[in-house]
């Protein structure tokens, strides 16, 4: 078992910043037995912790948890664990589901200074990039399992990847380990279960270093993708999130389809299909600087106003039609546009008295009219709102507060004029409004 300890020394010997605290996100399975295992066989010794997150899939699991902790007990490594249950939804992976949780579960158990190990080899590397290329992926998909990524506020390495499954197995027999047979790996209606039962033996039966060389395409897969991110940022090296429809109509199609990606990528916004993108592509073309155009796929939409493309999430529903909220100092206000508070003004604001009386909080219905502090006259509020170039799609929902029937505050954007007549000799207040999109 010599290679698989260096091999795994080092690999936590390259990890940035040369770290000496681990985590392993302990299953109890085969692989993250062995992981831990091998670990506290290193000389010297790294500190290590086994962290378990139990979801309550199988009947037994409340058992393999109380497994886990005996099995650190009796390496001495400390041990912390999660119960996280995970309900099946219609439409939805229950594995994939179930990892989200997990990973958020794992966040919230990793120490400061720690980084994660998962216990990751070569034939799950092999299992994932032949189920992404069945599903069509591109090169970002066709890097596989990354061996380090950013996770939290430090990393999650894979140390084993260079390892194939027999040799872990053949680690775990030669040290005596025990560890826990979860029988839903077994079940073939899961797709990676079939690609690992069904399709894998016959692939290195044919091609026994499958694992290898398809672990080294993921490799170069990785490199190129590096290239390609660093093109999109050469292309467009602005703000993901608003980008000038100029700059990517002076690209040719496939770096435009480049940048599109990287940026969605940069925002944690799923990817549209190829119909959804061609028609993203086709919008930019259009050249009206008042075209308004909006494409939407699951988790994810971008629209076009005055020659800029904005990338986004899916906005919640707004507050319903005729809605009338409350806010004033002794109490905030919260609905899906956000949050207002009252709070202390160095300059012009609302009048003490006002904001102890409070608000009344509403939102556009078409026709208000409106004079900012320092503003000449009154005008319709869409031209200012117009001129301050906020999107049409935010302008509904931004919060208008209201004494009686006067607008006085435009979200945190502009105070009424009528209020800087009635100031006193109090300090005045103004709007603090979060949790919004951005609106310019």
């Amino acid at each position: 078992m010599a290679r698989l300890l260096d091999s795994l020394g080092r690999s936590l010997a390259e990890l940035p910043g040369a770290p000496r605290n681990f985590a392993v996100a302990f299953s109890g399975g085969a692989d993250s037995t062995v992981l831990l295992a091998a670990i506290c066989r290193l000389t010297p010794r790294p500190e290590v912790r086994a962290l378990h997150v139990d979801h309550g899939l199988h009947p037994d699991s409340k058992t393999w948890e109380r497994r886990c902790r005996a099995a650190a007990a009796a390496l001495g490594v400390g041990y912390r664990s999660l119960r996280c249950p995970v309900e099946a939804v219609p439409g939805e992976s229950l594995e994939a589901r179930a990892r989200e949780v997990r990973y958020r579960a794992l966040t919230e158990l990793l120490a400061p200074g720690e980084t994660l190990l998962t216990a990751h080899h070569a034939d799950d590397q092999l299992e994932t990039v032949l189920l992404r290329l069945l599903r069509g992926t591109g090169v970002r998909g066709l890097r596989g399992i990354a061996p380090l990524h950013p996770f939290g506020a430090g990393f999650l390495a894979r140390p084993l990847l260079g390892m194939s499954r027999a040799e872990i197995l053949a680690a775990a027999r030669d040290w005596g380990l025990e560890w826990i047979e979860d029988p839903s790996n077994r079940d073939t209606r899961f797709d990676r279960n079939y690609v690992r039962a069904e399709l894998i033996p016959r692939i290195t039966e044919r091609w026994p270093a499958a694992a290898r060389t398809v672990g080294r395409a993921a490799s170069q897969m990785a490199q190129a993708q590096q290239i390609l991110d660093e093109a999109a940022l050469a292309d467009a090296p602005g703000d993901p999130e608003r980008i000038e429809c100029t700059v990517l109509r002076d690209l040719s199609p496939v770096r435009r389809r480049n940048v599109l990606r990287h940026s969605m990528v940069r925002l944690g916004l799923p990817m549209p299909d190829t119909r959804q993108m061609d028609e993203l592509l086709r919008a930019l073309d259009v050249r009206r600087r008042d075209a308004k155009t909006t494409v939407q796929w699951p988790g994810g939409e971008a629209r076009i106003y005055r020659d800029r493309l904005y990338l986004l999430e899916p906005l919640p529903a707004a507050s319903p039609p005729g809605y009338s909220g409350k806010v004033s100092l002794a109490r905030p206000w919260s609905g899906p546009e956000g949050k207002i508070r009252l709070v202390a003004s160095a300059g012009h604001g609302l009048p003490a008295n006002w904001a102890e009386e409070g608000f009344s909080v509403r939102f556009r219905k078409g026709g208000e009219r409106f004079r900012p502090i320092g503003r000449p006259h009154s005008r319709p509020l869409k031209k200012w709102l117009q001129e301050a170039g906020v999107p049409p799609w935010l302008r509904a929902r931004i919060p208008l507060l209201y004494r009686e029937d006067a607008l006085v505050a435009v979200g945190d954007l502009w105070v009424a004029h009528s209020a800087a007549d009635r100031a006193g000799n109090r300090a005045p207040w103004q709007v603090r409004w979060t949790d919004h999109p951005r609106l310019s």
